[in-house]
């Protein structure tokens, strides 16, 4: 009996480095605590019955309860010791996270009402009239109406990304060119940003009938970072007389949140110069790359 009990506190360490051995310890102590009390306890059979019921059912809830685990966390019962090198058990976990991030963006996928263009308030269930959720990750980001948040007393809509996102989102909508054909078009809007890791900025695109962009300004060049207070910015497009459709909204690139209101849109006299990034020049430059 001394040479067991030797044994097992031999064992026991090396169990308790190991998730599956902890487990097996565990499930060790409970039963045996309970086969031990069960033969020395004294009393009725009534009063021994409840442990009775314990020795029998605690098997069965054990294999319930472990069937689970390793259906739904089969890799955190590994440690690198189980394997023969740690290369293999890292293989594994960066399995195991892959497939674990593709559940999630499926899921947000499946549940992000803003993918079938709408976008939902963060404090109502009805949909944001008229705007979409759009990007090349969508689903990194939140977007809705901030009630406590306003700009000269009007309401406020914003952006925030979930976690570290994987690409940009914006929050946009699309109306027809026919008021603004051949004109020049200023939309003016206000922001304000907290912790943008890296940029965010308002955009407008004009586009052709084919859907290609004739015109196009997304602030990169002076984009909105960092945390600052409310300010207002401009966007100035020419829309020439073949344009279809012009598309606008705030775009944010990485972690952070933007808030954003009060857009306006006017026509402009050509002296307001442009702030596109389709600008034409009038001759070639720069032919020889000394610039």
């Amino acid at each position: 009996m001394n040479q067991e009990i030797k044994s097992f506190g031999d064992m026991a360490p090396r169990l308790a480095r190991r998730p599956l051995g902890i487990f097996a310890l565990f499930i060790f102590l409970c039963y045996g605590v309970a086969g031990l009390v069960t033969g020395f306890a004294g009393g009725s059979p009534a009063e021994r019955l409840p442990l009775i019921y314990f020795l029998i059912g605690f098997p069965i809830v054990v294999l319930a309860v472990f069937t689970w685990l390793m259906i739904n966390h089969s890799t955190k019962f590994f440690a690198p010791s189980d394997f023969e090198n740690e290369a293999n058990y890292m293989q594994l976990a960066m399995a195991a996270t892959t497939t674990r991030q593709r559940q999630t963006d499926l899921e947000d996928f499946l549940a992000e009402p803003a993918l079938r263009d709408e976008a939902k308030s963060e404090h109502a269930d009805n949909a944001l009239e008229g705007w979409s959720k759009s990007g090349a990750s969508p689903s990194d980001y939140e977007v809705g109406v901030d009630l406590k948040v306003t700009y000269r007393g009007e309401t406020s809509a914003y952006i925030r990304s979930r976690g570290v996102p994987r690409g940009f989102g914006t929050l946009m909508q699309t109306f027809k060119a026919d008021m603004y054909r051949g004109k020049r078009l200023r939309m003016s809007a206000s922001a304000k940003a907290e912790n943008v890791r890296n940029w965010a900025g308002f955009w407008m695109r004009v586009d052709s009938p084919e859907m290609n962009a004739v015109s196009f300004d997304n602030m990169q060049d002076r984009p909105i970072s960092g945390s600052i207070d409310w300010a207002t910015y401009q966007i100035v497009l020419d829309v020439p007389e073949t344009s279809s459709h012009i598309a606008f909204g705030l775009l944010l690139d990485g972690p952070g949140r933007v808030w954003l209101a009060d857009f306006q849109f006017e026509v402009v006299s050509v002296d307001v110069a442009t702030t596109g990034r389709f600008e034409v020049p009038d001759v070639p430059t720069n032919l020889h790359f000394k610039e």
